[in-house]
């Protein structure tokens, strides 16, 4: 199946040799996400790390924990990082809406068969419905999506019950529904927030039409009771950091399993790191080095994307697939 995704380039900074997906020092990954900063670009990032994107736009940045998937937060390691770039803690949130006419910048993506939208994921630094975010700017900012029909913008959210206010509000009528390249996720990284999905399943029952898809990553937690009905999309993943948590296999072949009986797609992103892969226990005993592990892994068959942080291969078999609403855009692409 077509993802829609460029290979990952190297780094553009001059002091960094490493090729962005394939680096996974700390150290060099903060002097990138620094050297776009002080560029200008200020962290739209055109080319992300992130697998199932294109880029990254945010708009805010800075955010508050709302349950387990955050204690381990990336973004808030990276603010905690770059002094020089985030002068303000990262529970403070702050808005950068000058960053609206980056926008220009999502044009849509070329392909063989024709040009494929641009996806881009929008506030990778915050939460797109945090409260300290006015419903003045996010008005202004879904203004600007909907007019860029060239790009896909995948909105994701640990603030769902704030989201179905403000869109119900916003798309509420006959045959009004959410424009489909606007498609609106949320994190569900264990059992103890599948309400949230419930809370999603409502934003369609409000509106109509709407792309929804859940992030089940972190998986920091067991998976079996997350019901993914409805949700067209499905993310999943492991923690990754120097304080990662283990992903128990269990806990990631519930979330496949329970996606597949949904028919949802699904993109198994990474799984954070190799101790957390779910074919560890092919491994010989006596190799104990991680590099050693992800090497006998990719070697044997075990692992097919070992760039990935602790690879993101399950039973041999990899899950990048796009839901089809991302065919239907690319269709309506190809007739402008």
């Amino acid at each position: 199946m077509e993802t829609g995704l460029r290979p990952s380039t190297a780094c553009t900074n001059g002091g960094c040799r490493h090729a962005r997906a394939a680096c996974r020092q700390p150290e060099c990954y903060t002097r990138c996400y620094a050297h776009y900063a002080n560029r200008g670009i200020k962290l739209t990032v055109i080319g992300s790390n992130i697998s199932w994107t294109n880029s990254t736009w945010n708009l805010a940045t800075g955010c508050t924990k709302v349950s387990d998937g955050c204690d381990h937060c990336y973004a808030e390691e990276l603010v905690n990082r770059i002094k020089t770039t985030f002068k303000r803690p990262f529970s403070e949130v702050v808005l950068h809406m000058d960053r609206l006419s980056h926008v220009r910048k999502f044009k849509p993506l070329p392909s063989p068969d024709g040009p494929k939208p641009h996806l881009v994921f929008v506030n990778s630094m915050s939460d797109f419905w945090h409260d300290a975010i006015s419903e003045r700017d996010i008005h202004r900012a879904l203004d600007v999506m909907e007019d860029a029909e060239g790009a896909i913008f995948q909105i994701l959210t640990k603030r769902p019950i704030r989201a179905r206010r403000l869109l119900v509000e916003r798309y509420r009528g006959p045959g009004v529904g959410i424009p489909k390249h606007i498609w609106i996720g949320v994190s569900t990284e264990d059992n103890r927030v599948a309400v949230r999905l419930n809370i999603m399943r409502s934003i369609r029952e409000r509106v109509g039409d709407v792309v929804l898809f859940a992030s089940v990553e972190p998986i920091v937690g067991p998976t079996d009771k997350l019901d993914f009905s409805g949700i067209e999309w499905v993310i999943t993943g492991g923690e990754s950091g120097p304080h990662a948590r283990k992903m128990e296999r269990l806990w990631l072949m519930d979330a496949l399993e329970r996606a597949q009986q949904a028919e949802a797609a699904i993109w198994h992103k990474q799984s954070g790191h190799i101790r957390s892969h779910p074919n560890i226990r092919e491994v010989p005993s006596q190799l104990i080095r991680p590099a050693d592990q992800m090497r006998w892994l990719r070697e044997h068959g075990w692992e097919l994307l070992p760039h990935e942080k602790g690879g993101a291969t399950v039973d041999r078999q990899t899950y990048r697939q796009l839901p089809r609403a991302y065919q239907e855009v690319k269709a309506a692409l190809s007739l402008v």
